[in-house]
């Protein structure tokens, strides 16, 4: 009886009490007297929300009423079902803050500011409050004369658009797309994807089904002045749009002529024509008579790479 009681006890103590408020119960350890390099923190979470993922991240406790805005971002994890994700949530998640870190301009020294772990919910419902809690940490003084190196910070864009694990992008199918990422320390700079729903080659993106989301790693390899850090890109996918591809339908033509129109769309599907008033479609080519006509094409959709192809074309014969 008296090991249940401690077991039990022991339980309690690694639930921090601002966890109540949120649905996400978050049991891990240990959370006091860490190492200030190579500390490893368990984490098991239960009752996650299936509206969104999370985001488990190292911060300096922010006053009450706001959200932690100085954090550690070489150790933040993303927790979802999302490919690329970090952990899924019925993982066993593994932690890895560190006694001391840089965020932005401000050096943290976690043995002497409140750091702890903040858990929110992640960039699909981002203005969602209900899972933010901290929970607190604390660390052992570094060893003397130990120094430790910034982490490296990379800005990325994808088309020329900021993107981050806050911040995601949305790419259609087959849409073109390129990354570009600089590292402030000047650091070596690698790019991988991390799910099959998106190829990578060099630094050009090709989305390959039109649902879901996939996600681009981008990682420094630090140097002498800063330690390495790994960016994750989150990208949304929607449905492409069919069309012509590079024909363009006159909007005039003289009375008589004939327009070779194109037998696919852009994504391979078969086209087909209808037509109302002085013209008429056979074997994909038009018969444009004196005055006005309509060609409508149409071809289907893909529904996890493209939408139904459906456009009207007016057509004058003079």
């Amino acid at each position: 009886m008296k090991k249940l009681v401690l077991v039990a006890l022991i339980g309690s103590l690694l639930v921090p009490v601002s966890a109540q408020a949120a649905e996400t119960k978050f049991v891990g350890g240990p959370l006091t007297n860490l190492e200030s390099q190579g500390a490893t923190i368990n984490i098991m979470l239960s009752n996650v929300p299936a509206k969104g993922g999370l985001y488990i991240q190292q911060c300096v406790e922010a006053p009450a009423g706001s959200r932690p805005a100085v954090c550690n971002k070489a150790v933040e994890l993303w927790i979802s079902d999302a490919r690329g994700a970090s952990f899924l949530p019925t993982d066993t998640i593994k932690f890895k803050p560190t006694g001391g870190f840089v965020s932005g301009s401000t050096t943290v020294d976690c043995t002497v500011a409140k750091c702890g772990i903040f858990m929110r919910f992640d960039h699909t419902v981002a203005s969602d409050l209900t899972e933010d809690q901290f929970i607190p940490l604390t660390f052992k003084a570094a060893t003397a004369g130990a120094t430790t190196l910034p982490v490296d910070e990379i800005t990325a864009t994808i088309n020329g658009i900021p993107v981050s694990t806050k911040a995601p992008i949305t790419l259609s199918y087959r849409q073109f797309a390129t990354v570009s990422a600089t590292s402030k320390a000047g650091a070596t700079l690698s790019y991988s994807s991390l799910a099959p729903a998106c190829a990578l080659t060099g630094t050009e993106i090709t989305p390959l089904t039109g649902v879901g989301e996939c996600a681009i790693a981008v990682t420094s390899a630090g140097n002498a002045t800063a330690s390495t850090i790994t960016a994750i890109l989150p990208i949304r996918l929607i449905q492409g749009t069919q069309t012509f591809g590079d024909f363009t339908m006159p909007k005039s033509i003289k009375a008589g002529s004939k327009i070779e129109l194109p037998i696919l769309s852009n994504f391979g599907e078969k086209i087909t024509y209808k037509t109302a008033g002085t013209c008429s479609v056979a074997l994909a080519r038009a018969t444009v008579k004196k005055g006005k006509c309509t060609i409508t094409a149409t071809a289907p959709a893909k529904s996890d790479s493209y939408k139904a192809l459906n456009k009207k074309y007016s057509i004058t014969g003079k």
